[in-house]
């Protein structure tokens, strides 16, 4: 049987339809057989985008991209704007290639549903299937909207919370080593710092660093300035301008670990695009009919439990991420609620719009 129709005509109503537009009924192999099948372009499409992400030009940029907001947040709270790695590898095993797939299943995530829907079409009448032309832009832009969120919204938030909550911590300077650390210093393990000759302060000569609004032209080897927007040290090394890492005297430094970062950044966009999915889903089932709007909208009170649940598993352990990401996803839950109730009147099926 034949899994795609052609679209009906011009006239032919978008929801309804008789008994004789329906397709008999499909033997159990045959729907494992498409189920099979419907997996398996997934796999591929997702395959196919992941060659094309995987490319140097396209995930260097993708992970600059996500980074950003990182080194924006440390720059502003006054931590130097960098980032380690520990691991020799963790440039491509633990950051390239996650991040590369990552993005790969968020830009396929339109043709994976795609593929559910054609499974789920096998069941409806043929007029029903047009749905498709509104069910993929639909998931499109819910996928745009759910990456824009992570990055605009969530990820300032968190950051700004944990890199601000870390400045809390007192800054510490070295105290009076008392008269145990002085015996062992001097008679045990001696001065770390060997002898020392301190000239006159006096007769000191300070360097002078000029505050400049931007980098001169032409940079020298050797020069040295305080850039005043950002208030870093620069030097001119190999005809490029770069800034000396600088940090505060505090007992707690963030030093964030570039892949771990972007894993906790990557795998909070894929949550989050997954739950924006949400009211693309709500459509599916108004246009099937599985479920009755009605039934779905004397759960609300669950609904924000688990909206609330949602936040805390999506989002880092702070309240303040957990509240900011649940309610859009309880937003989310109305829009999509909306959606199945005009849904399921087009398909024929009565409920009780005020409820």
């Amino acid at each position: 049987m034949p899994l795609d129709q052609g679209p009906p005509d011009d006239d032919t109503p978008l929801f309804g339809g008789s008994a004789n537009d329906r397709d008999q009924p499909m033997p159990l192999g045959d729907h494992l057989e498409e189920l099979r099948g419907c997996i398996l372009r997934a796999v591929v499409g997702v395959f196919a985008i992941f060659i094309v992400v995987v490319l140097p030009p396209v995930t260097t940029r993708i992970i600059s991209w996500i980074a950003k907001p990182l080194v924006t947040a440390m720059h502003q709270t006054g931590y130097p704007p960098q980032t380690y790695v520990t691991d020799p590898t963790a440039g491509f095993t633990s950051v390239y290639l996650p991040v590369g797939f990552i993005a790969a299943l968020i830009l396929a995530s339109p043709w994976v549903l795609y593929q559910l829907w054609r499974f789920v079409s096998v069941g409806l009448y043929a007029n029903e299937r047009r749905a498709v032309h509104i069910l993929v832009p639909f998931s499109t832009v819910m996928t745009a909207l759910g990456v824009v969120f992570t990055y605009y919204v969530m990820l300032p938030v968190a950051l700004m919370f944990f890199l601000s909550f870390a400045r809390l911590y007192p800054p510490i300077e070295p105290g009076d080593p008392g008269a145990v650390m002085s015996f062992l210093v001097e008679n045990v393990y001696g001065d770390a710092s060997g002898p020392r000759e301190f000239e006159d302060p006096g007769h000191a000569v300070i360097p002078a660093f000029p505050v400049l609004s931007e980098d001169p032209d032409p940079l020298v080897d050797g020069y040295a300035w305080i850039d005043g927007p950002s208030r870093t040290l620069r030097l001119a090394i190999d005809g490029k301008a770069v800034n000396v890492a600088m940090a505060k005297p505090q007992l707690m430094t963030p030093l964030p670990k570039v892949d771990e970062y972007i894993r906790f950044a990557a795998y909070l966009g894929l949550g989050v695009v997954a739950a924006f999915q949400l009211p693309v889903l709500m459509l599916v089932v108004g246009w099937t009919g599985l479920i009755d709007p009605a039934v779905v909208a004397k759960g609300r009170k669950y609904a924000l439990f688990v909206c609330v649940c949602l936040g805390g598993v999506l989002t880092p352990t702070d309240l303040l991420s957990m509240f900011v990401l649940s309610v859009p996803l309880y937003g989310l839950f109305e829009l999509g609620l909306a959606l199945m109730k005009w849904a399921d009147k087009k398909h024929g099926q009565s409920f009780d719009p005020a409820e």
